[in-house]
């Protein structure tokens, strides 16, 4: 099992190294869990801003090739995104997209335009559905009120029966935070 882990950090740190000396540009504390995540066609398009998290399976295209379909040329356009931002698991950022700073997009997500600052988006195509001061209000409120679990998340998969039993019970009717 280490040894899977070991290869695949490995061909991970690879493949950001290829991006990074073909212009893909991410500034600090960036955390990116998709593989792939960076279109590898037109990495130097790419740019993340700081305290950026890329969840599970996103991908953040530079390049539409469906245009080739009609007119012989692919559709380029930067992609860039800003400051504090959380791309939630299975979303797709188009090319020629604009990301603000303090940015929530929902799983699942298709970003097609550009998307302002201080704002939570969802859907196909991504849409605005409250500030980042409501969103933040919101949940905030609800540690008061919502089973909360404080081993960070990352530690849950280790967690014991006995532990995975009290979390499942504790959410039966509602969810909670890990962490």
């Amino acid at each position: 099992m280490l040894e899977g882990i070991l290869k695949k950090l490995k061909r991970k740190t690879s493949e950001m190294e290829f991006l990074l000396q073909q212009g893909f540009k991410m500034g600090e504390n960036c955390m990116i869990y998709s593989e792939n995540a960076i279109d590898s066609n037109f990495p130097w398009l790419i740019e993340l801003g700081n305290h950026v998290i890329i969840s599970t399976n996103v991908k953040l295209l530079a390049h539409d090739a469906s245009t080739g379909y009609v007119n012989k040329y692919t559709k380029i356009g930067i992609v860039k995104v800003g400051n504090e931002v959380f791309i939630g698991s299975g979303t797709t950022v188009l090319c020629n997209t604009r990301i603000g700073d303090n940015v929530i997009i929902g799983a699942n997500s298709v970003v097609t335009d550009d998307l302002p600052s201080n704002g939570v988006y969802v859907g196909n195509p991504a849409k605005f559905i409250c500030s980042i001061e409501d969103f933040k209000e919101k949940h905030i409120k609800s540690l008061e009120t919502k089973p909360v679990f404080n081993k960070p998340w990352y530690k849950w998969i280790n967690a014991t029966n006995e532990e995975k039993k009290k979390m499942k019970m504790e959410l039966q009717d509602t969810f909670g935070y890990v962490k």
